[in-house]
């Protein structure tokens, strides 16, 4: 094998500008309608109203889990049972529309 000498060239150099400092674009803000910031206010006030509603069912439906279990260990009366078992489940379901409804609310907000 013949081995080639490496060929010897001055590198080029680039003579460069002085770095002149740019600015970066300032983004123009928009206008915002009034009707635009009111409905943003009515969504955040639906928002904590939801949520306290979820809290008060929530408080509710822990209680009225408490009275049922505690009805059972104390061997209490079969339509007293009923009538704590029926109240939890009616608060059980306005619970799951509530979710079904926040779910519906939180898929559009998405759009």
């Amino acid at each position: 094998m013949v081995r080639r000498a490496k060929k010897t060239t001055k590198k080029k150099t680039v003579k460069r500008r002085a770095a002149t400092k740019k600015k970066a674009p300032t983004r123009k803000k928009r206008k915002v309608s009034p009707k635009a910031v009111a409905q943003r206010k009515e969504v955040s006030i639906n928002e904590t109203a939801q949520w306290n509603a979820y809290q008060e069912l929530r408080r509710q439906i822990d209680h009225a889990w408490a009275r049922l279990r505690a009805d059972v260990e104390h061997n209490a009366h079969p339509q007293e049972l009923m009538r704590d078992r029926n109240e939890l489940l009616l608060l059980l379901g306005e619970c799951n529309y509530m979710a079904s409804e926040c779910m519906q609310l939180a898929a559009k907000k998405k759009r």
